[in-house]
């Protein structure tokens, strides 16, 4: 668990010693919540200029990604369309039920996208089709119902088995995943869950305090099952 900025912390890894990506950038959505008693405060690097710096923070993720392994990237899928990447599939994490969004509309969001692809600006062509994945192949919509109420630690944290069958699908067990995004640390949790190992990146120091702990946590839990 790196606390660092991703643009500073991935130019110094080695190319393609990373396994797979499962991350979710900001996208100067400016978000900060309005229905709690605790503000989480604007999350670092979230403002709109930035969406270049998410694309070149992606470009150097997918530098040290293996030949032909995958990434999955939460939000619109635009920045993908400005890297060399192979075939990008839009996936669709369904929430199964609506969540606040704007109130004025009739209609609340109950999903959210996230893109499939296999990185290839650095092998060619050929890479596009990617490793066979670890897991038989499945459908585009992943229902998972989204962390609330009390339990949100993180202003846009992702469910932990969400998580996991991204990571068990395009990964085997002892593989490293990388989340240059790290917020809470789920990715990390995920991971060791998920017998695999983890490089997070997070900047903001609130948010790499509670990874490091929630994934210790997951660590020992797993120690514990193994009767370590």
């Amino acid at each position: 668990m790196i606390l660092g900025r991703a643009e500073e912390v991935l130019p110094t890894m080695s190319s393609q010693t990373i396994d797979l990506v499962v991350t979710d950038p900001p996208y100067g959505v400016g978000w900060e919540s309005g229905y709690r008693t605790e503000s989480f405060g604007g999350l670092d690097g979230d403002g709109v200029l930035d969406r270049e710096l998410v694309v070149e923070i992606l470009r150097e993720s997918f530098r040290v990604l293996r030949k032909r392994r995958h990434a999955y990237v939460f939000g619109p899928v635009d920045v993908l369309d400005r890297l060399k990447t192979g075939p990008v599939v839009e996936l669709v994490w369904d929430k199964d039920r609506v969540g606040m969004g704007d109130l004025a509309s009739p209609w609340g969001p109950a999903h959210e996208r996230l893109a499939f692809t296999v990185p290839a600006s650095h092998i060619g062509n050929e890479a596009a089709r990617g490793v066979v994945p670890a897991r038989l192949r499945k459908g585009t919509v992943l229902r998972y119902p989204p962390i609330t109420g009390r339990n949100v630690r993180h202003p846009t944290e992702k469910p932990v088995p969400l998580l996991r069958e991204l990571i068990e699908s395009s990964s085997r067990q002892g593989e490293a995943v990388l989340d240059p995004f790290a917020g809470s640390g789920s990715t990390g949790i995920a991971a060791v869950l998920s017998g695999r190992r983890a490089i997070l990146v997070e900047s903001d120091p609130r948010w790499h305090a509670l990874a490091v702990e929630r994934v210790r946590r997951a660590e020992a839990l797993v120690r514990e099952q193994a009767g370590l």
